[in-house]
């Protein structure tokens, strides 16, 4: 009886401390910057910047919600998972330490994660709409795109960073009428459970 004891016992404290080590791993790494800020590492005269960062794209069509394939891109690109239109990177890009600059232009602009992901995003429109299309109420939409809540009318050359909300939305409504609904009802990130 005791032996079973002392065995259920040291299984709790063995439990406990592998819990207590996760938990301190995440706080630590939380604490770091790392996820936000990435990590610059150098060797043989070359340096890459890595990190692991996520952006929310959500995309409304004439008040309709426009979903991104899950699952779909390379691992070591732009990529979903199995969050709605959560897009992820982890990988590492060649970098200047002297200048803390990348050496190739523009990686995280959001034209490059549509054209890796195979997105329907070209010069003229985007997701199969063109600005001054109809929408099925006949009205003309035109493309307003926010990111983190501020009007972003130049989005092409936007350098997408960790936890941006980059909302899309084609319809007749103006600019303002956009922003001030999502000031009334801010769009948060989503809870990453799956990826």
């Amino acid at each position: 009886m005791k032996n079973k004891t002392l065995i259920t016992t040291l299984g709790i404290i063995g439990v406990a401390l592998v819990v207590g080590f996760l938990v301190y791993s995440v706080v630590e790494y939380k604490k770091s910057g790392i996820a936000e800020g990435g990590v610059v590492t150098c060797g043989n005269n070359q340096c890459f910047w890595s990190a692991h960062i996520h952006a929310y794209v959500p995309v409304t069509i004439c008040g309709e919600s426009y979903s991104f394939p899950k699952f779909k891109g390379a691992l070591a690109e732009f990529h979903t998972h199995g969050e709605e239109n959560v897009v992820h990177w982890h990988d590492k890009i060649p970098y200047d330490q002297k200048t803390k600059k990348f050496l190739e232009s523009a990686p995280f602009a959001l034209t490059v994660i549509f054209k890796n992901l195979d997105l329907p995003v070209d010069e003229k429109g985007l997701f199969r709409r063109e600005n001054g299309a109809a929408c099925e109420d006949g009205r003309n939409g035109v493309w307003k795109v926010f990111v983190n809540g501020a009007y972003y009318p130049d989005w092409r050359n936007y350098e997408w960073k960790d936890r941006d909300v980059i909302f899309f939305s084609f319809g007749p409504e103006g600019a303002e009428e956009v922003g001030r609904l999502l000031k009334e009802n801010p769009l948060r990130f989503p809870f990453l459970g799956e990826g």
